[in-house]
Formats: C-alpha cells, structure tokens, sequence
C-alpha cells in the first residue's frame, strides 16, 4: 500500500479489469462465431463484416459513444458486451478493495475474468470451452503456489473432489432418468473452481451455485420458450458466481456460520 497512493491502484484496477472485460468480449464472439481465437488483425462487426478502429473498441466507453450501435451499418450492438466488461470492471475492483495492490489481486483477477467469459458463453450456447476450464485448472492449480492462504495442496485436493464428485452426480442421474441432466463441460468447471477454492471452499461454492440457479430457473421457465420443470437452464454461470463470492466473501461468512 506504501509503494503507491490507493486511489491511483484503484484507477490501475478500474482500467485493467475493462481491458480484460474487453479481451473477454473479443474470445467470446470468436468462439461462438468458430472464428481462430488468437486471429490477428482488427476486430471486426459480426453484422457487415467492417473492420472496427481502435475508438469503437475501447471497453465500455465506446458502446456508449456509439449508442450500442455499429457506426457502419448500424447494427445493434449486444448488450452482452457492455455486460461482460462491467462485470469485470466490479469483479476487479472488488479484489482491489479486498486484497490491494498484490499477487493475489492478479492471480484472482485473471481466474475471475476466465469465468466470466465462460459463463457469457455459456448462457449462449449451454457450453463451456475446455480452452476455460482445462486450461483454468492447469493455471489455478500452479497459482495455488503463490497463494499462501490456499496452498498447492489444498488445490489439488478441491479440484480432484470437485471433478470427481460433479462426475458422480453427472453418471447417477443419467443411470437414473436415462437422460442428460448436468453437463461434462460443468463437470470439467469443477475441477478449476476446486483448485480456486480449495476442498474448504466447495460446500459455499455449491450451496451459492443452487440457490442462484433456483432462483434464476424460475425466470427461465416465465420465458415465453419456457418448458415448465423441463426448462433448460445452463449451471456454469452459477457455479462460477458462487466460486467468485467464495473468493471474496466465502472465508467470513464460514467463520459468521461457525459462531451461531
């Protein structure tokens, strides 16, 4: 805190998690679109195919300027754009307030960021790409070296009864209803959001996962394509909330709990 003044780290964060929020948006319409992820050049507009400069493309600031349209064709412009960078521009932030200008800011900063763009993704397609979760759990596991709070350990152990026990779940149900109730890429989720919270971590993580989902199913169902109790709703994104909440508020409320 004394090497610089907290309110200049706060603005390091603020810019730091739109740019990520920004990159973020960029992965996920490529992997939607089946486009290579690391093409280079410019991004481009999905409706007429324009390349867009680099002040139409600044985080935040530019859907606004443009009123959430092209400036070529004036196609509109997905909401879920400006959703993902202020989701991680209040996730960075959060951390800066949390941790202040350390390691652990960082390492949560770019996990945190992996889970937002999964969840985008999945909401969209009911997916999760093995590029967030296998390559998540390869990094979470080796940031759990620099994470003495947690420890490698601890990692290792949360992410294998993660995966394992999501597995488990995955393979009853299908012997049970004979049909698909909790995905492999969910399954794979675990084994990252293990290695982030560690064994301890897994029951908040869980509990937040089922009660955001409960609560979001019933929109789910009111939605005009809704299918009752048969509604399909994508579990990764409530499962990555409730990883996320455990990371900044998990710790204490378990120690709240543990007092009554």
């Amino acid at each position: 805190m004394d090497i610089i003044p907290l309110w200049i780290f706060f603005l390091i964060a603020a810019a730091l998690g739109l740019e990520l929020g920004g990159l973020a948006t960029i992965f996920i319409q490529r992997w939607i679109d089946e486009a290579p992820i690391l093409k280079p050049g410019r991004s481009q507009c999905p409706s007429c195919q324009c390349k867009l400069s680099w002040h139409d493309t600044i985080p935040l600031l530019s859907y606004f300027l443009l009123k959430g349209r092209c400036r070529h064709c004036e196609a509109s412009i997905g909401g879920q754009y400006m959703l993902v960078e202020i989701s991680c521009l209040a996730w960075s932030l959060a951390l800066a307030y949390l941790y202040g200008p350390s390691l652990a800011w960082g390492i949560y900063l770019v996990l945190g960021t992996l889970l937002i763009a999964g969840s985008f993704i999945d909401f969209e397609t009911f997916l999760l790409p093995n590029r967030i979760t296998q390559g998540g759990t390869v990094l979470a596991l080796c940031a759990s070296f620099f994470l003495p709070h947690l420890g490698w350990q601890d990692a290792i152990i949360g992410s294998l009864f993660g995966g394992i026990f999501f597995w488990v779940l995955q393979q009853g149900y299908r012997l049970w209803r004979k049909e698909e109730g909790l995905g492999t890429g969910d399954v794979k989720l675990m084994y990252m959001i293990g290695a982030i919270t560690g064994l301890s971590g897994l029951p908040f993580t869980i509990l937040a996962a089922a009660i955001t989902s409960a609560l979001a199913s019933i929109i789910y169902m009111l939605r005009p394509d809704g299918e009752g109790f048969k509604t399909r709703i994508p579990f990764g994104p409530f499962l990555s909330l409730g990883c996320m909440l455990y990371v900044l508020y998990g710790e204490q409320a378990m120690r709240w709990w543990m007092t009554q």
